[in-house]
This record gives structure tokens, C-alpha cells and sequence, in this order.
């Protein structure tokens, strides 16, 4: 009999190594809570990860079987697995019959309810709080990541890229959203889609990433709509880390994208006496060297609009004397 259900993966950091992967029809976190009364156990068991199936049973007992032929089964006939979260989630991902959970779909123009912040969920306190599991997801992201670019001897593959990126999102990996907006905003590997790009930068944003933040802000500047773009810049300098960049909430590649955009909001306000930039005046200045060293790079690059160059060395001109 078909059961359209979850499959759960569950940790409990008094059980180090270990993790158990059993189904359910209830709310997962539901299950993890009804486990950790009947166990006993002196900490509570936490959601990792969670997938719907179609048929719960079978995927359970595909993923169960992937895994006891890797040798991570740690008895018969029980759930528990020493494998590492990222093996398992591997397994789960192979697993026939999935029911895709994509971020919701949120209108933009609900513009009321843009930069609410729900409670944090069992995910985000488990990869961001907990010492045991800090980064579960690293090595998806970094698979990810080389498929995203092509790295080494990997074949640049957007669709397993994005498949990958989302795994790791799943997981807790904040810089996984703004790969996945870039990539809907851009077209890469999948139809152009502003909206989808949107509704992951403000997820990304929820979970806490600033990069997420400055990311609506383009996209609101791109569509002239200087009242959100404001809020969004706002929101962005209020949430970036003190100390520039971090591995989750502005990475070093998010921060190079952030300086490349503020060579463009320049020559707006430059060349095109459009004002985007007024609240972002402090970060420009704190940041002029970097910001500016973008522009005299962008000099340096053959282009066949050779007033570009003019545009480029007036931002420098501007910088310089900020």
C-alpha cells in the first residue's frame, strides 16, 4: 500500500556519529519529539533533513538498503546509521518517487509582508548553533559549487549544480540561496525567472544571509523601484557581519558581487543622475579601495563602448575624493 509520507533523518548529540533514518505520515518534527520521550535519552533528537515521497515505505526501505550496502548500518533491523550526513542525504536524493518541496512562491508585489522574519526552525538551529553538526552541508555545497563552475575535472553541469545547491540549502548552507537566485536570475541552466530569484534571495534572507538581502536590493533597482531597493540596502547593512566577508551570511565571492554592484549604483548616480546609492554612502566610503580597484579592472577590459571607459574612470575620480 502507497503511503505518501516523509522520510526523516534525525540526530541527537548524544548518540555522536550517528543518525536515524525512519519514515513518517505525521509532521516530522512531530515524530522527533514523540522519539525523544520514549528514548529517554538526555537531549532531544533534531530534524536534519526531511524529504516527501509519494510512498514513503518504499523510499524508506530504498535509502535503508543504499546504505547497508555501504556499510553504515550499525545493526539489523534497526534505523540507525553511522554515515556522514551528506552520504545520506545522497541516498535520499537517488531514492524514487520524491514530491518536490520548493521554497513557496511569494508574490512580489506583498510588499507589506517582504522583511518579516518567521521564528527560526529545527534546521536553522541545528546548522547554525549546534557545535556538533556546525556545516553538514560543506561538501554538497563544495560539490556543487564545482559543478557550478566547471572546476578541476568536473563537467560544468547547471541542472546538478542547482540540484545540489538545494540539498545544501536544505541543510543550512546560507550562500546555497544566492547561488540558486543568481542562477534563476540569469538563466543559467534554467528559464530566466526574476520571480523564482526573488523568492530564494528572500528565503536566503529569512535564514539570515545579508548577500540576500543586497540581492533584492539590485533586483528592485533593476525594475526602478527606489522605495524597496532602500529597504532592502537597509536591511542588508543592518544584517552583514561586523568583519567582512564570513562563511555563511556574506561570503568572499557575495562581497566581490557586492563591490562590482556598487561600481554600476556609481555610475547610476554618476552618468545617469539616478539615485540609488544614498543610504549605501558609509559602506561606499568604508570600502572605496576594494570598490574602486573593481572599476580600474573593468578599465583594463577591452570593451568595444569605449565611453564605458569614461563612465569607469569617473566612479574612480569619485571614489578618490569620498
Amino acid at each position: 500500500m502507497r503511503e505518501v509520507g516523509y522520510l526523516y533523518v534525525l540526530a541527537n548529540s548524544a548518540m555522536s556519529g550517528l543518525v536515524k533514518i525512519g519514515k513518517t505520515t505525521r509532521g516530522t518534527s512531530e515524530r522527533a519529539n514523540e522519539l525523544s520521550r520514549a528514548t529517554g535519552l538526555p537531549t532531544p533528537f533534531i530534524v536534519v533533513y526531511e524529504q516527501l515521497f509519494e510512498d514513503c515505505g518504499a523510499a524508506e526501505s530504498f535509502v535503508h538498503t543504499y546504505l547497508e550496502e555501504k556499510g553504515y548500518r550499525v545493526a539489523d533491523n534497526r534505523e540507525f546509521f553511522s554515515a556522514p550526513v551528506n552520504i545520506v542525504i545522497r541516498g535520499i536524493a537517488l531514492a524514487p518517487g520524491a514530491i518536490d518541496n520548493e521554497s513557496p512562491m511569494i508574490e512580489p508585489e506583498q510588499e507589506d509582508d517582504l522583511f518579516e522574519h518567521s521564528e527560526p526552525d529545527e534546521l536553522d538551529d541545528l546548522c547554525l548553533n549546534k557545535p556538533v553538526l556546525v556545516y553538514p552541508w560543506t561538501s554538497i555545497f563544495n560539490e556543487a559549487k564545482s559543478h557550478y563552475y566547471g572546476h578541476d575535472d568536473y563537467i560544468q553541469d547547471y541542472a546538478e549544480a542547482l540540484r545540489l545547491f538545494r540539498q545544501a540549502a536544505k541543510l543550512g548552507a546560507l550562500p546555497a540561496h544566492g547561488y540558486i537566485g543568481n542562477m534563476y536570475e540569469d538563466g543559467n541552466g534554467v528559464r530566466q525567472d526574476t520571480k523564482k530569484a526573488f523568492d530564494f534571495y528572500k528565503e536566503g534572507a529569512r535564514k539570515g544571509s545579508a548577500y540576500c538581502y543586497w540581492a533584492m536590493g539590485m533586483l528592485f533597482v533593476n525594475e526602478y523601484n527606489n522605495q524597496n531597493a532602500e529597504k532592502c540596502f537597509s536591511l542588508f547593512l543592518k544584517n552583514k557581519p561586523e568583519i567582512l566577508p564570513d562563511s555563511q551570511r556574506l561570503t568572499d565571492r557575495e562581497l566581490s558581487s557586492v563591490f562590482a554592484n556598487c561600481v554600476s549604483l556609481l555610475m547610476y548616480k554618476i552618468d545617469l543622475k539616478e539615485e540609488y546609492t544614498s543610504i549605501l554612502n558609509g559602506f561606499i566610503a568604508e570600502n572605496k579601495v576594494e570598490i574602486s580597484n573593481v572599476a580600474k579592472n573593468w578599465l583594463k577590459t577591452p570593451i568595444e563602448d569605449i565611453d564605458m571607459h569614461r563612465v569607469y574612470r569617473a566612479v574612480i575620480q569619485y571614489l578618490e575624493a569620498v
